[in-house]
């Protein structure tokens, strides 16, 4: 059996339990031609449903496995950091900004980016966003947020 396998079916087969037992209790489903807000949550959930499933099976016929290894832990707290501080602070920040620190925090959680070589990808992948979702859809949140007086 390999071990890492089965854990990650079981993460993925719960997980997608839980949004798929959410989008049903909470969201009207509808049908394929007339789709309501829980009907796509509940298809993504029955995807990530089977897929945890074929890795389990997987992990259960597969004998050779790998050891679960050393846990990055600067990348676990970076990204955990990153993700908690956009969706605290995205309000405020606005999307350039918002983006620009989530890109950044993430880049800085492999060891191999430098903080400048950091900072020049999060300032390009902030301006493609604000200019595809600010501009260009018209996404309606602030470029700049109100935290800088804007």
């Amino acid at each position: 059996m390999n071990g890492k396998d089965i854990a990650s079916g079981a993460f993925f087969v719960l997980i997608g339990l839980a949004y798929m037992w959410m989008a049903w209790a909470d969201l009207p489903i509808g049908n394929t031609l007339e789709m309501g807000p829980g009907y796509f949550p509940m298809v993504l959930s029955g995807i990530l449903v089977i897929f945890g499933v074929a890795i389990g099976v997987r992990g259960f016929v597969n004998a050779h496995g790998t050891e679960f290894g050393r846990v990055p832990w600067r990348a676990v707290v970076m990204m955990s950091l990153a993700t908690l501080v956009f969706a605290a602070f995205f309000d405020r920040l606005g999307l350039l900004p918002g983006v620009f620190v989530l890109s950044f925090l993430t880049a800085l959680s492999s060891s191999r980016n430098s903080i400048l070589g950091a900072a020049i990808t999060s300032l390009c992948i902030a301006v493609f966003c604000s200019a595809v979702f600010g501009y260009g859809i018209g996404l309606p949140v602030p470029i700049i947020g109100p935290l800088f007086g804007f």
